[in-house]
């Protein structure tokens, strides 16, 4: 899900601004930064850490360029925020503030919350001691349910974050129109935002949601991830494995060949050459912990290779 979030703002890089109906600050598209973050480190150069924020786009504006007299550009840097952090009270400032320094453009902090907690927090830090945390926050009080499947698809991507938010407190009707939305879409923009849905719903209505997907509609990705479930389908293989096997080892035996199919069909429709050594040491493999490394991974990795590193 979090993945998901974040690739809709990638596809629309200005939708938290058209959401809250507050006018885009440049024209143009903005590029993804790969969440990139200048740090120095006491003795060396500057290095270049990954992993936070999230994500940051940036947009030079129409004439592709910036200076200090004429700041025509945009930074954003998007959170996604499935639980209540703490942290972000000091890290967002501070992403701000560097990210500013480093593009000397505007820096527009936005953070996508499924948490009442994280989003009460994120008010408060606002108006509280300084640093103060500057955020437009998506929640389900700030961004309004779609659950008319015409109208959703007119925004595909404002549909498929309001299906997400609002799915995720049990509102079916905007993860109807939510996955309704994404029909017409490119085949890769489909099963992402499909999948974002079915990650932010609760079990039953996953299966719920499952059933209303067409079966000329399935293909390998969606039907591992639909079989997966955050493996909870692949937990419950387990379960009854294990009545005859034994409970915990056939739990584990469950877990581990959902994970490593999972991790062969990603890299299958992702079009990594997958050789016969590489799928039998992943369909051997007996670590839980790195198999569910390797299903991760097998969403990003252009070489089967780079798994095992």
């Amino acid at each position: 899900m979090h993945q998901g979030i974040l690739q809709l703002f990638r596809d629309e890089p200005w939708l938290a601004f058209d959401l809250q109906g507050i006018p885009r600050p440049v024209d143009g598209q903005p590029i993804d930064r790969r969440a990139e973050v200048e740090v120095p480190v006491e003795g060396e150069q500057m290095v270049v850490r990954q992993g936070f924020p999230d994500l940051v786009l940036v947009c030079l504006g129409p004439d592709g360029r910036a200076s200090p007299s004429r700041p025509d550009g945009a930074v954003l840097s998007i959170e996604a925020q499935k639980a209540r952090d703490w942290r972000l009270r000091w890290r967002l400032p501070f992403f701000q503030a560097v990210l500013a320094k480093d593009h000397e453009l505007p820096c527009w902090m936005i953070v996508v919350s499924f948490s009442d907690e994280m989003s009460a927090d994120l008010r408060v830090w606002a108006e509280g001691p300084p640093p103060r945390v500057e955020a437009m926050v998506l929640d389900v009080h700030t961004v309004a349910a779609i659950r008319d499947p015409e109208q959703a698809k007119k925004s595909p991507q404002a549909a498929v974050l309001a299906a997400a938010l609002h799915g995720s407190r049990g509102d079916l009707k905007a993860a109807t129109a939510g996955l309704q939305a994404t029909r017409t879409l490119p085949e890769a923009q489909r099963q992402a935002y499909t999948m974002t849905i079915l990650a932010a719903v609760s079990r039953a209505d996953r299966r719920k949601l499952m059933e209303l997907i067409p079966k000329d509609e399935h293909d390998p990705l969606w039907e591992i991830e639909m079989n997966s479930g955050t493996f909870h389908l692949g937990l419950e293989q387990g379960r009854e494995e294990g009545r005859e096997e034994g409970r915990e080892q056939g739990r584990a035996q469950g877990q581990r060949a959902v994970l490593a199919e999972m991790t062969l069909a990603l890299l299958e429709v992702r079009g990594v050459e997958v050789d016969a050594a590489s799928e039998a040491r992943i369909r051997g493999e007996r670590s839980l912990a790195r198999l569910r490394a390797w299903a991760a991974a097998a969403r990003e990795v252009t070489r089967v290779g780079a798994l095992f590193e």
